[in-house]
């Protein structure tokens, strides 16, 4: 495992260390990761991506939440995101378990 004090060269943040994941999805999944993607704010499939992995530790693991993604809430406030509607969501995120459908 990398030192998370070694500045990962995908990211402004030396505490968080990124590394590439390859999985291969069919491009029907791609086509509805495409639109979910566009319909909640993401400019790319992969922050989605990332948001439903959460979600999904978040369910299975009670020792893993959101709240914690410093990386994630960081990026929100540099899109100008306010803290308070940044708590709200977790708030929702934390009570519903999720995106609400679309």
């Amino acid at each position: 495992m990398l030192s998370p004090k070694i500045k990962n060269k995908f990211s402004n943040h030396p505490e968080v260390i990124m590394r590439p994941v390859h999985l291969r999805l069919s491009e029907e999944i791609i086509k509805h990761l495409e639109e979910t993607a566009g319909q909640h704010g993401f400019n790319r499939i992969q922050g989605l991506i990332r948001l439903y992995i959460r979600q999904g530790l978040d369910r299975d693991n009670c020792n893993y939440t959101l709240a914690h993604d410093t990386l994630f809430i960081e990026k929100l406030r540099k899109k100008g995101v306010s803290q308070k509607i940044i708590d709200e969501a977790l708030t929702d995120v934390n009570k519903d378990g999720g995106l609400e459908k679309v």
